[in-house]
């Protein structure tokens, strides 16, 4: 039981993190700030950004 209730608060965990996330990337409105992401993003591998690019594809 106590693994049951481990799992689901690491679920709800990770459902907050990326909502986070999600709301971080939001915040890059401008064109010139959504330049300066793909900048910060380019600088990493695709495994590295997977849940961003996921993200950002909607």
């Amino acid at each position: 039981m106590k693994t049951l209730s481990r799992r689901m608060r690491a679920a709800v965990e990770t459902t907050r993190a990326r909502r986070r996330l999600a709301r971080e990337i939001a915040a890059y409105q401008t064109p010139a700030e959504r330049h300066e992401l793909d900048l910060i993003l380019g600088r990493h591998t695709a495994e590295q950004i997977a849940e961003i690019d996921a993200i950002l594809r909607g």
